[in-house]
């Protein structure tokens, strides 16, 4: 049983970690513009994250969804969560969250809302991509008397060439963005668990409604048990 109860505290963690992956400053987000002219239905897909700022986490994407029946837009990251691979347990973790576009005029600047989130919705910003191999996303969101931010540089394969990567990097620092906050994701050995795994943890808009805490709760209970 206590094996079991391991893995359960395991999980714990796993969802209580998901406010990291951020740094932390005073003052207001710094103002980073999108890419000009940006067209979502390119961007849409997968992509690997090369670099995200301050994480341990490995094996991360980003699946850039829009709904067909209502043209909304979802962002789906999923990754191996360290909390879990310190461990040595198999693992795969997927947060969605919603984006919307406040200004048709500007595409690229979103806004985003996690299920987690207690301050509510953050800035989304596509700042560069040229669809097909590199794109770089930066998130930004107020918080009492300042700010958390994040920034991703993606790609198309688990890989990105060098010169894909200073670009982006130089490019955040024209905004005034630190590009040194940047960690390296490692793509080596990942892997997709069978969906019925325990080691699945899923956290979307309806992660939290009334019927999906009750039945957790009994799915822990049982598992403990």
């Amino acid at each position: 049983m206590a094996g079991k109860i391991s893995i359960v505290a395991a999980l714990m963690v796993c969802i209580a970690g998901v406010v990291h992956s951020h740094t932390y400053y005073l003052g207001s987000c710094p103002r980073v513009e999108p890419v000009n002219d940006f067209d979502m239905s390119k961007f849409l897909g997968r992509w690997y994250v090369i670099q995200k700022f301050s994480t341990a986490s490995s094996c991360w994407t980003y699946d850039f969804i829009r709904n067909k029946t209502d043209d909304s837009l979802k962002i789906v990251q999923s990754r191996d969560h360290v909390a879990l691979d310190t461990i040595g347990l198999d693992n795969n973790y997927r947060y969605t969250g919603a984006l919307d576009v406040p200004d048709l005029n500007r595409p690229g600047f979103m806004r985003v809302r996690f299920p987690m989130s207690l301050a509510g919705k953050a800035d989304y910003v596509v700042f560069a991509t040229d669809y097909e191999n590199y794109g770089a996303v930066y998130s930004c969101q107020s918080i009492l008397f300042g700010h958390r931010r994040s920034a991703s540089i993606l790609s198309r394969r688990p890989t990105l060439d060098q010169p894909f990567i200073n670009k982006i990097r130089s490019k955040l620092e024209t905004f005034g963005v630190d590009p040194h906050d940047f960690s390296i994701i490692d793509h080596t050995d990942c892997k997709t668990l069978p969906s019925t795994s325990l080691l699945n943890v899923e956290v979307n808009p309806n992660t939290f409604s009334t019927g999906n805490v009750i039945n957790v709760a009994k799915d822990v209970g049982k598992t403990v048990g």
